[in-house]
């Protein structure tokens, strides 16, 4: 597991247990200290972690046009998905702006390291 993957684990798995209530506070090793949140931890990184119930299928991405008002959001590609749009067309969900119209996008794939865009 990549390093920007453990630390999103972590975080994510720190944002579950305090909305529940647990201790959150780690030791040395950076595992909780509570028996009781590092048993949770232990099916929390179970469930999300590599071998767990992540998404399947390929990511989608998305790149802003250059024509877009929105452009100057975000220069590279960043993973979204696409949605019922909460107002409007923006069904694209994700990015630095959270949502964007359909038109406002290219979309990608990519696969063995190459991006592959999607007309």
């Amino acid at each position: 597991m990549n390093t920007l993957t453990a630390l999103n684990l972590q975080l994510g798995f720190q944002e579950w247990a305090t909305d529940r209530g647990y201790d959150v506070s780690t030791g040395v090793d950076g595992l909780p200290t509570n028996l009781e949140t590092r048993a949770a931890w232990l099916g929390y990184e179970a469930a999300h972690g590599p071998a767990g119930c992540g998404p399947s299928g390929q990511q989608l991405y998305a790149k802003i046009k250059k024509t877009s008002e929105y452009a100057h959001q975000a220069d590279g590609l960043f993973p979204v998905r696409v949605g019922s749009p909460p107002y409007g067309n923006y069904a694209v969900h994700g990015g630095p702006g959270g949502v964007y119209p359909l038109g406002d996008v290219e979309f990608y794939v990519i696969e063995g390291g190459k991006q592959y865009r999607l007309k």
